[in-house]
């Protein structure tokens, strides 16, 4: 994508977007590590300066939907990109809160600004859950100019952080001939542009890039681990004292035993709703 193209969609982004202002991170911080190249990957945390790092007692609530409810006591509130107006970071600012910003950057949605940018053959198969999604090709170059530009927008936005999400094409019916290698280039190139762009980064992604993402990555997301008896596979974050935030779908009721569970695995728990609206239940510091 030549650069006017570029400069052209950062634009329409936040135009959609809404105008917002920049504001520090607030939690604690340390300097990126190194990225680990024994696994292939060359990859520079790039930066230079201390991003965030949320640690396994970090509490948090997650709305993707909905008019966004600030009132939670929590670390840590992870929003839409494109539902951040800069009165809402305002508030969680003031209030001490870190803002992580969801990208789905393996995925296009039909519903965002950008979405006519995406060349037809960087778009694949329709996902399962979500037909209205369609799986990106990540050795696209196209497409990754375009997840640059949301990146600058997050940063630009007030995001101290963004989760990188459907970091797994390759394991899936994408419609490309994806290896494992493939997307773990890609999610260390996209780790390196947000560190570059001062934001901490964490990857929701397939079990078996975790490993290779644990030293790289600031913190992890997974939904239904507990649920689906696979947590195990994201004890490396927790071995590097980084959060692993977890999603499980019920109600009030399900948080006794869903929060012993996750806290035994030093995991910090949220109980949602499967539309990821405003409801929370969420764990005791010592259940």
């Amino acid at each position: 994508m030549q650069f006017s193209a570029r400069f052209a969609v950062l634009t329409a982004l936040f135009l959609a977007a809404g105008c917002h202002e920049t504001t520090g991170t607030l939690l604690t911080f340390e300097k990126p590590q190194a990225a680990d190249a024994g696994d292939g990957g060359d990859a520079d945390s790039g930066g230079g300066g201390p991003l965030l790092r949320p640690g396994p007692d970090t509490t948090w609530q997650i709305q993707l939907t909905g008019t966004i409810d600030t009132s939670f006591d929590v670390d840590l509130y992870e929003v839409d990109l494109f539902a951040l107006d800069a009165a809402t970071a305002k508030r969680f600012h003031d209030r001490g809160r870190v803002v992580a910003c969801y990208v789905s950057v393996g995925t296009a949605e039909p519903y965002r600004a950008d979405y006519a940018s995406f060349p037809a053959s960087a778009l694949g198969n329709a996902l399962v859950d979500y037909p209205e999604e369609r799986w990106l090709d990540p050795r696209n170059q196209e497409v990754r100019a375009l997840m640059a530009a949301r990146l600058q927008l997050a940063s630009a936005s007030g995001c101290d952080a963004v989760e990188l999400s459907s970091l797994q094409a390759h394991s899936e019916d994408s419609g490309f001939a994806l290896t494992r290698a493939d997307d773990l280039d890609y999610a260390r190139w996209l780790l390196a542009e947000s560190h570059q762009g001062g934001l901490s980064a964490g990857v929701s992604t397939s079990e078996d890039l975790v490993t290779s993402l644990a030293t790289e990555a600031d913190w992890g997301v997974t939904a239904e681990c507990l649920s689906n008896d696979d947590c195990q596979a994201w004890q490396p974050f927790s071995a590097a004292n980084k959060a692993v935030f977890v999603v499980e779908y019920g109600s009030n009721s399900d948080a006794p035993a869903l929060c012993s569970e996750a806290a035994r695995l030093g995991y910090s728990l949220v109980i949602k709703r499967r539309g990821l609206d405003a409801f929370r239940a969420g764990c005791p510091a010592n259940p």
